[in-house]
């Protein structure tokens, strides 16, 4: 069965088209050698949503509640900018007389006056997505998933009283026209699946949640099944049910964050202070760290051709060896600093002006053995699952939750702890870092970054790490 949504790349095809072809004489009604430059963006997403929820009682599965939202986001946003004054505007109608007064209006915010026109190249449609594209699937297939996790949560400990499953995708198309002749179009497709888990032991209940997901089709999850994301969530709440508070106030001391999604903190501590509008890029580090960021890493959430501004995207070496080595631009921001772009403008949708943002981010891995690690650690905190992390580059500050950790004790693993809360200073992060493990692994199932008031999807990528100067206060 297939999706209501299986006409979306079709309608794409023949409205970016039309824009392109109407682009020309949109930059020549408004022509003129000032020195302004603007850009089209025209945005073409679909969004679904299904969840599936199940509780059991003394029938022990009651009659499980489902939902199906679908939701589509298309528009047109025009910027116009001429040196640091910027202006923007969007309209969900493409016409010529609202493109007109779109840009019209971008023009008039940024004191620009007329706009330079070139050559337009000629558009081309994006790269494939695969025939399993989650906008080519029906509702049906989608919900076996849900189906499939919430039976074996279920299955796997009597203790388990509710399972809340959720599926969302979203598949992406877009193209950009600059003033300068540049024209571009990228399609991509994100998955996930979230399975909420409440257990009941009798003395107290505990809720917690995996996610596993990822980019392309839904044949992804014959390789990362649904009943394997169900697991980890089972697993992770009946450790939880055990856990206690790591410390009665606050701690201070050597923190290890785990492979892969510990890298909330290198993304918080660490990655926004290499996006050039933030203004705090640190000039190095004591430790022997190499960081990059890669919008071409296969899989990654943050993964495309080109970025939101039509500008080819490429590995960028923020940290070398120890030694700061650039940062992550936009057009306006590379401008600025007289350098190519390392395309990084990114938005949340078309209603948004792009911004420089982290795609893939990626520590290199050391040579430790995350055994070691932990052994040189007397009494510390070893972080296995982070909630949400947030910066504050005006404090020097940035906290993360810890969901689950467990307390070192002798160099071992001992009594797992929840309801922490880390912080640290964003000047200390790098300097902080007193080991790196030879176990990188890279989360691609999740990751969401919030900056400027725009969501945008991200991978991290982070082996072991051992930190010091952190604080732990209970939440």
């Amino acid at each position: 069965m297939t999706s209501p949504s299986t006409d979306t790349d079709a309608a794409f095809r023949v409205t970016a088209g039309r824009l392109a072809a109407l682009a020309p004489s949109l930059w020549r009604a408004s022509s003129g050698r000032t020195g302004a430059q603007a850009d089209l963006f025209f945005e073409d997403t679909v969004h679904h949503r299904l969840t599936h929820t199940a509780t059991s009682g003394r029938a022990r599965h009651s009659r499980p509640t489902r939902t199906t939202q679908r939701r589509r986001i298309s528009g047109v946003g025009v910027r116009v900018w001429k040196g640091a004054a910027v202006g923007y505007g969007a309209t969900e109608e493409v016409t010529e007389a609202a493109l007109r007064e779109a840009l019209r209006m971008a023009a008039a915010q940024a004191g620009a006056g007329p706009v330079a026109d070139g050559p337009q190249a000629a558009w081309t449609p994006p790269d494939p997505l695969p025939p399993d594209a989650p906008d080519a699937v029906g509702a049906p297939e989608k919900q076996a998933l849900l189906e499939a996790a919430a039976d074996a949560a279920m299955a796997l400990d009597a203790r388990v009283v509710r399972v809340e499953v959720a599926f969302y995708d979203r598949v992406r198309r877009v193209t950009v026209l600059t003033s300068q002749g540049a024209t571009v179009a990228t399609a991509t497709s994100l998955m996930g699946l979230r399975v909420d888990v409440d257990l009941n032991d009798g003395r107290r209940r505990v809720r917690t949640y995996a996610v596993g997901g990822g980019t392309g089709g839904l044949g992804l999850f014959f390789d990362h099944p649904p009943e394997a994301v169900a697991r980890e969530a089972v697993e992770r709440a009946q450790v939880l049910a055990q856990a206690r508070p790591g410390w009665a106030g606050p701690w201070t001391g050597p923190v290890v964050l785990g492979a892969g999604w510990g890298g909330v903190w290198l993304h918080e501590a660490v990655g926004h202070r290499f996006e050039a509008d933030v203004g705090s890029n640190p000039k190095g580090s004591g430790a022997a760290v190499t960081l990059v960021d890669d919008p071409a890493l296969p899989g990654g959430r943050g993964t495309t051709p080109y970025d939101d501004e039509g500008t080819r995207t490429r590995r960028t070496m923020l940290i070398d060896e120890g030694r700061y080595a650039g940062c992550l631009t936009d057009r306006r921001t590379a401008e600025r600093q007289g350098r190519p772009p390392t395309g990084h403008g990114r938005r949340q949708d078309f209603r948004h002006p792009p911004l420089p943002r982290m795609t893939n981010l990626l520590l290199l891995p050391g040579d430790a053995a995350p055994d070691d690690l932990l052994a040189a650690v007397a009494d510390g905190l070893y972080v296995d699952t982070v909630g949400h992390g947030r910066m504050r580059p005006e404090a020097d500050r940035y906290a993360l939750d810890v969901l689950l950790g467990y307390r070192i004790e002798k160099g071992r693993l001992t009594t797992p702890v929840t309801g922490l809360c880390l912080e640290g200073r964003l000047s200390e992060a790098l300097p902080g870092i007193a080991g790196i493990g030879n176990d990188l692994h890279v989360e691609n199932a999740r990751g969401l970054c919030k900056k400027g008031g725009q969501v945008v999807p991200v991978t991290i990528g982070m082996p072991t790490v051992l930190v010091t100067g952190l604080q732990a206060h209970p939440t």
